[in-house]
């Protein structure tokens, strides 16, 4: 059986292309903000998210087709998140992916604008989904990938993670921080396929402690990148977090702790799935993917 990473450039083919049929013609007016709306999410992204949730429908047996709206929605969302990220009231960042952020090559009021509209963009591909057949199911999708960006995800693990400029948090502060600006989205991914068919209690609570592990070591991750990488290769600043001196794990805790901590955090999750048996190895190669990446 073809391994799911040996699948994953013809996986984030199919992705990118479903974004490009979801996006709006660049051609069209307001044509700026159509540009700024692709720019952002046409350069080079990972596709991280969408694969995650590939990767649950290969692990439980459901039609990646079924999901692909949502894993192009969920992209939408991050892209969304992405441009708030690098705005001067955020992070204040001029690089993203080797390029200019949206807000450098467009201006502020056109990047919070192709936003806004991105993240509107993605519950209209959910609205026109092929979904489930049981309406709670469908309500608990959206619901769920909405409350991920929310005051109780992304947008609220943001707020606390402006409010950690300056102060020393213990770990379970700043990982709480991890799983709701980072891990909360993430975990809507790999959540999603299993509202397709009915899976027993048991393997929900898996893939959901999966999801809790792997989304926290995403972002330490993420910050050990900053710490040791190098400006040209990870294509954004290095020294955002140090500069203001943020909640970062390396920062506080330091780099072999941090790096401790990410391996410790792969095995739970790896031990959480053991439940699904060898249908588990797509999850399993992306959290491997996670861990080691060095951009």
């Amino acid at each position: 059986m073809t391994s799911f990473k040996k699948q994953i450039p013809e996986f984030r083919e199919l992705i990118d292309g479903c974004l490009q049929n979801t996006l709006p013609n660049s051609d069209k007016s307001p044509k700026e903000l159509s540009e700024a709306m692709a720019y952002s999410v046409m350069n080079g992204g990972k596709r991280i998210r969408p694969l995650m949730m590939l990767a649950t429908a290969k692990t439980i047996n459901i039609d990646i087709q079924n999901v692909m709206p949502f894993a192009t929605a969920i992209e939408l969302l991050h892209s969304f998140s992405l441009i708030h990220d690098d705005l001067p009231c955020m992070d204040d960042d001029s690089l993203r992916r080797g390029q200019p952020t949206t807000h450098i090559k467009f201006g502020e009021a056109t990047a919070t604008l192709a936003a806004d509209s991105l993240q509107s963009l993605a519950f209209e591909s959910m609205a026109k989904a092929k979904l489930p057949e049981s309406k709670s199911s469908q309500l608990k999708i959206v619901s769920m990938i909405a409350q991920s960006i929310g005051s109780a995800g992304m947008a609220g693990g943001q707020s606390l993670d402006l409010d950690s400029e300056n102060k020393k948090l213990d770990t379970t502060s700043v990982e709480n921080i991890y799983m709701l600006k980072t891990g909360k989205l993430l975990q809507a991914s790999i959540l999603t396929p299993a509202y397709f068919r009915d899976i027993c209690e048991k393997e929900f609570l898996a893939l959901k402690s999966f999801s809790e592990s792997i989304g926290v070591a995403f972002q330490i991750q993420d910050d050990l990148i900053e710490a040791e990488g190098d400006i040209q290769i990870i294509g954004k600043s290095i020294d955002s977090d140090k500069s203001k001196n943020k909640a970062a794990y390396p920062i506080l805790f330091g780099l072999d702790a941090s790096k401790k901590r990410v391996e410790s955090l792969y095995q739970l999750a790896c031990e959480a799935i053991d439940i699904f048996g060898l249908s588990s190895n797509p999850l399993r190669e992306m959290a491997e993917i996670i861990i080691h990446r060095k951009l």
